[in-house]
């Protein structure tokens, strides 16, 4: 997904995130977030919290397992 949003440096350095985007990606008053240089390209990426990473893990702990449920159930119907 490509989001068209500009800002603005201000003469501190500083930008605003436009409300819309930190909406979207949950960037909240306090939120870390790393700059780093990925092919050429200013990107923007949120540090997680230790709560974030826990929840996070649980939602992908849960969808690796339903895929691996469905992709045996496929091969079991394939081999009969």
């Amino acid at each position: 997904m490509t989001e068209n949003n500009t800002t603005t440096v201000n003469r501190k350095g500083m930008i605003t995130i436009p409300a819309a985007t930190r909406k979207r990606h949950k960037l909240y008053a306090g939120k870390e977030i790393a700059v780093m240089k990925m092919e050429g390209t200013n990107t923007l990426i949120p540090i997680l919290t230790k709560e974030e990473l826990e929840k996070s893990r649980v939602t992908l702990s849960s969808t690796m397992e339903e895929i691996y449920d469905e992709s045996r159930k496929e091969e079991l119907e394939l081999e009969n």
